[in-house]
């Protein structure tokens, strides 16, 4: 038996909209992520600051990585790094732009990116994790 997804319907200022339970679970997480606040807050130091924290509590580093997003197996080896860490972004790079950065590795070369910048593997544990700050980050700002 297959459930069908159960739609809620928001009202903004323009339009009614539908959201699918999918959204409803990535919003949740994302509330999760900053400690089950009423509202999604906004893209600024302070909560950059705070999704870090939760980011570095929940990660399992190193995990793999690709930049820029591979389109063959020949590129998926070539784009391929490993994340290492994040960086703190109320002490190195990190704003309402480019949001959190990545310490990452090739080979014996370090680099930094953006989170945003980075594409996982779907079958990754950090996948969810990634994929819901990208979200937040690019519809919060």
């Amino acid at each position: 038996m297959q459930l069908a997804p159960v739609a809620e319907i928001r009202r903004s200022s323009r339009k009614v909209v539908a959201d699918s339970w999918l959204e409803r679970d990535r919003r949740d997480r994302i509330v999760v992520a900053f400690g089950s606040v009423r509202h999604i807050p906004r893209v600024g130091d302070e909560s950059l600051s705070r999704y870090y924290e939760y980011l570095m509590e929940h990660l399992c580093f190193p995990f793999i990585a690709h930049f820029p997003e591979p389109a063959t197996s020949q590129e998926e080896a070539e784009f391929r790094y490993i994340v290492l860490t994040l960086l703190d972004p109320s002490k190195h790079l990190g704003d309402g732009f480019d949001g959190i950065f990545s310490k990452a590795s090739k080979g014996r070369c370090e680099i930094t990116f953006p989170l945003i910048d980075l594409y996982l593997p779907e079958d990754c544990f950090s996948f969810q994790l990634i994929d819901d700050y990208w979200y937040w980050f690019w519809n919060w700002r």
